[in-house]
């Protein structure tokens, strides 16, 4: 046994075991990123599902059903405090139907005057004119927020348990696709310099 475990390296292991983690993390967007971008006049018509890329200027915006916050604990009485949001979840046209899209805070300003517009526009107004643009990638809700968008589908849009379970609800989240394909290729370049390492040393003890 002390023979075998002479001839693992032990960096080899480390770099194999890092190489895996980076390309569990990135492979699928590193697809994704490589597939013919739809727009969100693709998402307004119901034409992208779960796997697609999606770029471009949003069309409409309407409520944000929920938002994502970053937490300061104070261990002198236990307590935590609400520090910033990080997120803003919110409904966009699709279809027939509506699904989801993700915004961090340094588009915040520019989705609340779209959401504002999109709503001046259905009252009747002129069409929005406020700018975001956004580079995405469209996911399956799951676990906490597609309860939140269920209930948000339910109480505000007039759709029935019936309906909504009989949907696929969807979510466009922001991706840096080049920081994924940077990833990727480290990924790569880890797992094989583990691989030769690992193949190195065996052969230098065997």
């Amino acid at each position: 046994m002390s023979g075998l475990l002479r001839k693992i390296s032990r960096p080899g292991i480390v770099f194999l075991l890092l190489g895996i983690l980076f390309l569990r993390e990135c492979t699928m967007d590193t697809i994704t990123s490589f597939k013919s971008p739809k727009n969100f006049e693709d998402v307004l018509n119901g034409d992208v599902t779960a796997g697609d890329r999606v770029e471009g200027p949003v069309l409409f915006l309407l409520d944000a059903f929920a938002t994502e916050q970053t937490w300061t604990e104070n261990r002198s009485n236990n307590s935590v405090t609400p520090k910033k949001n990080s997120h803003y979840y919110y409904v966009i046209p699709y279809g027939d139907a509506y699904m989801g899209l993700t915004v961090g805070t340094a588009l915040a300003s520019e989705a609340k005057e779209l959401a504002d517009q999109t709503y001046g526009y259905l009252a009747g107004g002129a069409s929005p004119s406020a700018e975001l643009v956004m580079d995405t990638r469209i996911v399956k809700m799951t676990g906490e927020l597609k309860d939140m968008f269920e209930e948000e589908l339910r109480d505000y849009y007039g759709f029935t348990d019936s309906e909504i379970s009989q949907m696929t609800l969807l979510m466009a989240e922001p991706r840096s696709f080049t920081a994924v394909r940077i990833g990727c290729g480290i990924g790569a370049g880890l797992l094989l310099l583990g691989i030769f390492l690992l193949i190195r040393r065996f052969r230098k003890f065997s």
